[in-house]
């Protein structure tokens, strides 16, 4: 999210409006957009239902939670001084990030397999800069 919210201005500047999903309540939400400090550029939505996820195709598994695989990132947010909070939203479902093109073209996808696993910000962005 640090670097999200510090290469924000990026996305404006490629024509993209970022929107970050959640699958918490709408004050879980509330709460994560305050404590996050992103720009009000940044737009914050939640899906409880998680059938955004679905259609965007991420994974949804406890094994992939709380697997080895899951472990590892754990315990270097650990060591970084990171500590897991009150839990918000669906713990089994994992994230990812979509990068879709006015009409629903879809020009980038990463599907997450743990719970620390994220793309790049330049592999969000780069699809944006080809494509404009």
């Amino acid at each position: 999210m640090a670097e999200l919210r510090s290469r924000a201005e990026e996305f404006e500047k490629a024509g993209a409006r970022l929107a970050i999903v959640g699958n918490g309540s709408p004050q879980m939400a509330k709460a994560f957009g305050a404590r996050s400090g992103l720009p009000v550029s940044v737009t914050l939505l939640t899906d409880p239902t998680l059938r955004s996820y679905a259609e965007a195709g991420l994974k949804r598994s406890a094994l992939l939670t709380l697997g080895p695989r899951g472990w590892l990132p754990y315990i270097r947010t650990l060591r970084k001084g990171f500590r897991q909070g009150r839990l918000a939203g669906d713990p089994w479902q994992q994230g990812g990030a979509v990068v879709i093109a006015p009409g629903g073209r879809v020009l980038y996808r990463f599907i997450s397999t743990q719970p620390a696993d994220l793309p790049a910000v330049g592999s969000l962005l780069a699809p944006l800069r080809k494509a404009a």
